[in-house]
């Protein structure tokens, strides 16, 4: 029970994949019936008369449904057309044989069309887009042909026809109704009708286009075929490609029908057979079609091309006005196009103010050199670094930018077009850079000063010593050096102790920069009790000087000593000055201050003694 309850399910889903609704099925039929009819009509006076049909529409039609359906479906379609077409033929006038047969033809025209379009249609339908409308119309044309070919060949055994005859009407009547019913089909069953125009325009157009192909196709002495065509591009480019498939089928009841009875500029130009006015009218049907369609596909690939530009200028424009930067648009001049909404927050500055301008106004004279380095690079095709520079507020003050710029290039040309500058607020980053500078530069002057008496340490000493030596080599300009060692230290610091050892060093530390005013000067403390005086571009008689003043003034300082013989803290000098040359070190200017120290010392102390003349410079 269950197994035959489980292939009922199946075959119930089989048949549900592979029929259709019978009501669908009902309503298709009654449509391929009414269509069929209505070509056997229209085309009533020309068969009778030539035997030639001017338009074929129920192929066209069941290709749409075919389109529009699930391929499972296909078959179930097909075979519907095929009964349809052949009990319309029949009831005709055609016999059995001749009616399954042209029916038979009409199907393999509808499989193949609805095969070549499927892959490119069916997703997606949108005949606007080339590859779709080329797909159409390549369908169109092949399956037609193959169609037309079956058929003239049995008109040419059995009805006594030329081949060429019967084939060239039959395939132009097929492809007419695939490249209008089709488009109408896919258009109304995906609900893409007309343009979203009013419906008093849509009808308006419609009629004045009706109007018109009345008008035209019943005047017999002016020809004005060209205005006819005139209102379907009207039609098109106000209502869209659904409304050309439709103003061309108006116009090919309309102009077929009073051109098979004799009227208009096609129904009475030609005498004899009514084959020529026929052809004619098709080939211009074709034309029009043609013309029609590739405007309305050249009008949607530049519609889809503005909408995409539109996209993607409105996506800028959100990006763009969503951040905190500020992006600015220029041409290759530098002349601004577009400044985002982030300057008036900024710089206070509205967009419009700055729109259209190129000049550096807002740029601090200081950075103008910079940007326009920067601007030329780009030109160049150079990528610049970030470039940090100071911007006018509309307050009148500045404010530290950084700017990130980029060369545009012409998508068509790849010529340079403009550039993009993307410029943020570094205020706060620059303040808290010049903060860490400073942190760093006072944490990197205390490493170069000694603890005790604040003055320059052993690390500052070597390193100006070291550069006034090379400039002084460089320019040939003298370089002094005093060495200061406090007379009797150790035993002032046995007496009254470390602290006020420490003390007596600092007050003479204090008193010696008193004296030295040039920034270019440096006073280090050089060893427990001995300190260093770097004087540059000082000659020897100007050391001496200095060295004197030096030595009065520590002794004016009155610190009291019992040890020493003066009664009060005295210091002994020596001083070197010379030359600099590449040929001797620095240490030889230490080394000779120094032997003068030591004459110093053991002359009484107290006195300033002077390097020997080899290296004294007056």
């Amino acid at each position: 029970m269950a197994e035959q309850h489980g292939s009922t399910v199946v075959l119930k889903d089989f048949l549900t994949r592979r029929i259709p609704p019978v009501l669908r099925l009902a309503r298709l039929a009654v449509c391929l019936a009414c269509l069929a009819v209505t070509a056997q009509l229209l085309n009533r006076q020309s068969v009778a008369m030539t035997g030639v049909s001017l338009v074929w529409l129920s192929n066209g039609f069941l290709i749409g449904v075919l389109l529009a359906s699930r391929r499972p479906q296909w078959p179930a379609f097909i075979l519907l057309g095929l009964f349809v077409d052949v009990m319309v033929n029949m009831v005709l006038g055609d016999p059995p044989g001749p009616a399954l047969y042209f029916g038979l033809c009409n199907m393999v025209e509808v499989a193949l069309g609805a095969l070549l379009m499927y892959r490119f249609v069916a997703e997606d339908p949108d005949l606007t887009q080339v590859r779709q409308l080329g797909s159409l119309m390549f369908g169109a044309l092949f399956a037609s042909s193959v169609a037309s070919a079956l058929a003239s060949t049995y008109i040419s055994f059995h009805g006594g026809r030329p081949f060429t005859h019967s084939f060239r009407f039959w395939f132009a009547a097929d492809v007419l109704g695939i490249a209008t019913m089709t488009p109408l089909y896919i258009s109304f069953h995906f609900r893409k009708q007309f343009s979203r125009r009013s419906p008093p325009e849509t009808i308006l157009l419609f009629t004045l286009l009706c109007v018109v192909a009345l008008g035209v196709f019943r005047m017999t002495n002016y020809p004005m075929l060209w205005f006819v065509l005139l209102f379907l591009l009207l039609l098109g480019v106000r209502l869209g490609f659904t409304a050309s498939a439709a103003g061309l089928l108006a116009v090919t009841f309309i102009g077929g029908y009073l051109t098979t009875e004799g009227f208009g500029p096609l129904g009475r130009t030609f005498i004899g057979p009514l084959e020529a006015p026929v052809l004619i009218f098709q080939t211009f049907v074709a034309l029009s079609m043609v013309a029609l369609y590739t405007t309305e596909a050249a009008m949607s690939v530049n519609q889809r091309v503005m909408s995409k530009l539109s996209a993607s200028e409105s996506r800028f424009r959100s990006l763009a006005e969503a951040s905190r930067d500020v992006i600015v648009l220029t041409d290759i001049q530098g002349r601004r196009k577009y400044v985002s909404p982030a300057v008036t927050e900024m710089l206070g500055w509205l967009p419009d103010e700055l729109v259209g301008r190129n000049d550096l106004s807002t740029v601090h004279s200081d950075d103008v050199p910079k940007m326009i380095e920067m601007v030329r690079a780009l030109r160049n095709g150079d990528q610049p670094s970030p470039l940090a520079y100071q911007a006018l507020k509309k307050d009148g003050e500045y404010r530290w930018l950084e700017s990130n710029s980029r060369l545009l290039l012409d998508d068509d040309t790849g010529e340079p077009s403009g550039f993009v500058f993307v410029v943020r607020d570094i205020s706060d980053r620059r303040a808290a850079e010049e903060k860490m500078q400073e942190a760093f530069r006072a944490v990197e002057l205390q490493a170069m000063r000694d603890g005790l008496t604040g003055v320059a340490n052993r690390r500052l000493l070597d390193q100006t010593l070291r550069s006034n030596w090379q400039r002084g080599a460089r320019d040939h300009t003298p370089l002094s050096l005093l060495l200061i060692d406090v007379d009797q230290f150790k035993a002032y610091n046995d007496l009254y102790g470390h602290l006020a050892g420490d003390e007596c060093l600092r007050r003479i530390a204090e008193a010696i920069q008193t004296v030295l005013r040039r920034p270019q000067d440096l006073l280090a403390r050089y060893g427990g009790e001995e300190f260093v005086a770097v004087l540059p571009s000082t000659s020897g008689p100007g050391a001496e000087l200095i060295s004197e003043i030096f030595r009065k003034t520590i002794e004016d300082l009155a610190i009291a000593h019992d040890v020493s013989p003066h009664g009060v803290v005295t210091v002994s000098l020596g001083c070197a000055t010379v030359i600099p040359s590449i040929d001797k070190g620095e240490n030889s200017l230490i080394q000779s201050a120094d032997a003068a120290l030591y004459r110093a010392k053991t002359t009484g102390r107290n006195r300033t003694r002077v390097a020997g003349d080899e290296f004294v410079i007056n």
